[in-house]
């Protein structure tokens, strides 16, 4: 019976880790900036995928620390492709990346992507970080 036990209950712990979310520990959003910006040299992108995992609705839900991102650049007036650039993002708990595209100028399709900027997610923070960040 004992030895049944220590058998059973490794089983029973990671079935229930696999049941655990993605919003049971301290995560981070990476998403598209929505509005639009006054700076003509600043475009929005569509976040393509992190870590190799396709994102979904233009965000990807994703734990703290370095992650890979794909971000695409939709074609623009006189370019008929549209172009794609990776980068790395070190992401805090608790926090919320809105990335852009900043184009080096109006003429060519040259870009880079950029975080515009970071806010808290209150939610998460108020459950993980005990009172928010400072």
């Amino acid at each position: 019976m004992k030895h049944q036990l220590l058998i059973a209950l490794p089983a029973a712990l990671l079935a229930a880790s696999a049941f655990a979310g993605q919003y049971d520990q301290p995560y981070s959003i990476i998403a598209t900036e929505y509005k639009l910006a006054a700076d003509p040299l600043e475009r929005k992108v569509t976040v393509n995928r992190v870590d190799d995992v396709n994102s979904r609705n233009n965000e990807s839900v994703v734990g703290p620390g370095k992650h890979s991102v794909v971000v695409d650049l939709p074609p623009r007036k006189g370019f008929s492709l549209g172009t794609q650039k990776i980068f790395d993002l070190e992401t805090k708990p608790c926090t919320r990346y809105f990335v852009v595209a900043k184009l080096e100028n109006q003429v060519t399709q040259d870009w880079t992507p950029a975080v515009k900027y970071e806010e808290e997610i209150k939610e998460c923070s108020a459950r993980f970080l005990k009172g928010g960040k400072t």
